[in-house]
């Protein structure tokens, strides 16, 4: 069975598949690649995440059991912000040799679609005065990918729904409200890609260059 169905064109949205083995991609319009890429989306990020912060799932009772030190959470945050940079990419120039294009590529995202929540400034001691997405660029993507660890700062709820609160003046970022504004943000570019032609433009760049067959 597959996945999805796109222009009359039945998708694995696996890229091997559909690029090599059935040559979908190649047959898709403009529009289907953008259905493409958001039907992919969904099935290998957005739905495996509803389940993995679902704190009713049996996987998210599983992996916080009280018996067992598990957690899922920091790898959640990880995969968050590097799916943040790779959105990111879609809205920028098409060119890898840019200098700190990662960080251009988040901070594209998180200005245009995250913004004024994930961009305020906040003052902490560790950190001094800086944007929010600064410091979850920094601390939070970069500490994970590199050493495994949120530098000078943490995961926590908030319980008035709030992005952020401080304990012990060290910065909380509440991960389950990170997760719903990104679904939002998501649908809102998504509606952007399909309805601003500069957007549109550099999407399709990028998706024709990284989705080649």
């Amino acid at each position: 069975m597959p996945n999805a169905t796109i222009e009359g064109h039945d998708c694995t949205l696996f890229y091997d598949y559909d690029c090599y083995q059935n040559g979908v991609l190649k047959k898709l319009s403009p529009t289907g690649k953008i259905n493409w890429l958001q039907c992919r989306m969904n099935m290998i990020f957005l739905d495996p995440m509803k389940i993995l912060t679902d704190r009713q799932s049996d996987v998210f009772k599983a992996l916080e059991h009280p018996d067992r030190p598990s957690t899922a959470m920091l790898m959640v945050v990880s995969l968050l912000l590097n799916g943040i940079e790779a959105l990111g990419s879609f809205l920028t120039e098409n060119d890898d040799a840019l200098p700190n294009k990662n960080y251009l590529r988040f901070s594209a995202f998180v200005n245009k679609y995250l913004a004024p929540d994930w961009t305020t400034n906040v003052t902490t001691k560790q950190h001094g005065t800086k944007p929010l997405s600064d410091i979850l660029w920094k601390s939070y993507r970069n500490g994970l990918a590199h050493s495994f660890a949120i530098l000078n700062a943490g995961i926590e709820d908030d319980k008035n729904g709030a992005t952020h609160h401080f304990n012990s003046d060290v910065i909380q970022i509440d991960a389950w409200r990170l997760f719903a504004d990104l679904q939002k943000a998501i649908v809102t570019m998504f509606n952007d890609v399909r309805n601003d032609l500069n957007v549109n433009k550099k999407f399709l760049s990028r998706f024709d260059k990284v989705y080649k067959c």
